[in-house]
């Protein structure tokens, strides 16, 4: 990767154009639809005071079927890609996105707790744990986080070098 110094004039005009805007996509392509903004509503409740520059309904629309752990489950539990849908499609017959901020909370308090499964009708708490890791994950994982916490990025920005006993 090329520090920001060494590019030309037109690459950097385009990276700081990246950076000024963030990552935003148009639409979702697994969560879209009708469960967009139910999805957005959701993750910005669970994770409040994100910049508009990061975007996690897209980060969990697109990590939905990759696993961050070992991918175990409660026996009797769908995959996380159909949770998520399900547990989408159960907010959204609710209009979770269209309720006033305390009502959300509330709701969302009831799930974590586990006391939403009949209403919702399924695994509420595994639903709303399962989407908070992944937004988590999300927001961690992008460059703005980094600077805020004072981490660098990762090691060796211009590859990997083999260190051994003896390389010269």
């Amino acid at each position: 990767m090329k520090k920001l110094e060494t590019l030309g004039e037109k690459e950097r005009a385009i990276v700081e154009e990246r950076r000024r805007r963030g990552y935003r996509v148009e639409r979702l392509s697994r969560f879209g639809g009708e469960l967009e903004p139910h999805l957005r509503a959701l993750v910005a409740r669970l994770v409040p005071g994100v910049p508009a520059t990061i975007d996690l309904a897209a980060f969990v629309d697109t990590h939905a079927e990759h696993s961050l752990g070992r991918g175990d489950r409660a026996p009797g539990l769908p995959a996380i890609p159909e949770l998520l849908r399900e547990g989408l499609e159960a907010l959204a017959g609710r209009g979770f996105a269209m309720l006033p901020d305390d009502q959300q909370d509330a709701l969302i308090r009831r799930m974590r707790r586990g006391e939403a499964d009949e209403e919702l009708g399924l695994p509420a708490k595994e639903f709303v744990d399962r989407l908070l890791v992944k937004a988590l994950a999300g927001y961690l994982a992008h460059p703005s986080t980094w600077k805020q916490i004072g981490f660098n990025g990762p090691a060796y920005p211009e590859g990997y070098a083999w260190i051994s006993v003896g390389a010269t």
